[in-house]
């Protein structure tokens, strides 16, 4: 959780909320880009973009957001499946 930018590729899961690192953050992209290939599972909150890489869009209302916090939506499963 909360992993450095160099850190990204050890992450099996990312979640991203509100933004499009593709134009946003380019370096931080090909980080994500590069562990998507090597099976990081990616969530996206918020507008449905290219981002060059396969992820879930889950959404892009606050509601999602709540039944994520919440733990009532069916992404929580993999969340609660993160290894540590």
């Amino acid at each position: 959780m909360n992993s450095r930018i160099r850190g990204i590729e050890d992450c099996d899961l990312l979640l991203l909320i509100g933004t499009n690192p593709k134009t946003e953050a380019p370096v931080l992209n090909a980080r994500i880009r590069k562990a998507a290939k090597n099976d990081l599972k990616i969530g996206v909150v918020g507008s449905a973009v290219d981002l060059t890489y396969e992820y879930e869009h889950l959404g892009n209302t606050t509601r999602v957001l709540m039944d994520i916090l919440e733990g009532k939506h069916p992404f929580c499963s993999r969340i609660a499946n993160v290894n540590t």
